[in-house]
């Protein structure tokens, strides 16, 4: 049979809207991790600042005190008579910058502290089970904080001085000193059980 030149076909090609599709790209981890560490950066420099503030506060009391340090600031405890005697040298006006102190800057301050604390120890263990225990160590830090700031008001908002409230609140001073420092201690103790091995980026085993 003969060879037909008509019935010979040429290769098609496929149409331009046919070409294949690149891969979708997979959203980076990067982004959400480095938000995360903005905020720690933040809660860190919010901390100094709330710090710094009731300090201030706190040390211009004591300047119209005489020098008279007020018991937020004995880390080793008080009695009634200490509490006494800052209670006879204590003004209407002083008061309310005590107050203020209580039930603004020094309820902020261990709030952004623990709050800060469990992000970072979030964000360095990257879900390890040992995570759990250390975040406990700044909430109560913070719990027991707030909690010596509304004694103490309930102590000098008494017209006579409990010595057995005043002892409460001489004990949550000192537990606050000692949870301050176990929850810096719990921040290093995440660095040393982080994962190894896995990229800082996403947090899976390199490859």
């Amino acid at each position: 049979m003969a060879h037909n030149p008509d019935n010979t076909r040429l290769p098609t090609t496929a149409p331009a809207d046919s070409a294949v599709e690149p891969p979708a790209v997979v959203p980076s981890a990067r982004a959400p991790r480095g938000r995360t560490a903005i905020v720690i950066v933040l809660g860190v420099l919010l901390s100094a600042v709330l710090a710094m503030i009731n300090g201030l506060q706190l040390a211009s009391l004591e300047r119209a005190l005489n020098g008279l340090r007020m018991p937020d600031t004995r880390l080793a405890g008080y009695d009634a008579g200490y509490v006494q005697a800052i209670q006879a040298g204590m003004t209407d006006e002083l008061y309310e910058r005590y107050g203020a102190s209580h039930y603004l800057w020094d309820m902020l301050f261990p709030l952004v502290f623990a709050a800060t604390l469990v992000l970072l120890i979030t964000r360095i263990t990257r879900g390890r089970r040992i995570a759990r225990l250390l975040m406990v160590v700044p909430v109560l830090y913070a719990a027991v904080d707030i909690a010596e700031n509304l004694t103490l008001e309930a102590v000098f908002s008494s017209a006579v001085i409990d010595s057995g409230t005043v002892a409460l609140a001489s004990t949550l001073t000192v537990l606050k000193a000692v949870l301050f420092i176990a929850s810096l201690v719990a921040a290093l103790l995440a660095l040393l059980v982080r994962p190894r091995g896995s990229d800082s980026s996403t947090g899976r085993p390199a490859s």
